[in-house]
């Protein structure tokens, strides 16, 4: 084999393994394009219940109800929450 025949050996391989290289690149772009999303999700920060949406869940005044949380149901709700935010991290 010459020197000639090397180098065109050579070269295929270079353009070969580029190729592979780019189609890899292209790969990892599109898995990036889909991990994001999923990974923004979890950066989000805890957002705890409102006042009024735990008056929601158990009822408001009228219905036997007081018109503001007891804090026997805030501590209830605030343990609920503190259990969720610790499995799911």
């Amino acid at each position: 084999m010459d020197i000639l025949d090397t180098r065109e050996n050579l070269n295929a391989m270079v353009l070969k393994h580029e190729q592979q290289i780019k189609d890899l690149a292209t790969h990892l772009l599109e898995l990036k394009q889909l991990v994001t999303p999923m990974m923004e999700f979890k950066r989000r920060e805890w957002v705890g219940l409102t006042e009024d949406e735990i008056l929601d869940i158990v009822g408001r005044a009228g219905a036997g109800y007081p018109a503001v949380v007891p804090p026997y149901t805030r501590d209830l709700f605030k343990k609920i929450e503190d259990k969720l935010r610790e499995k799911n991290g």
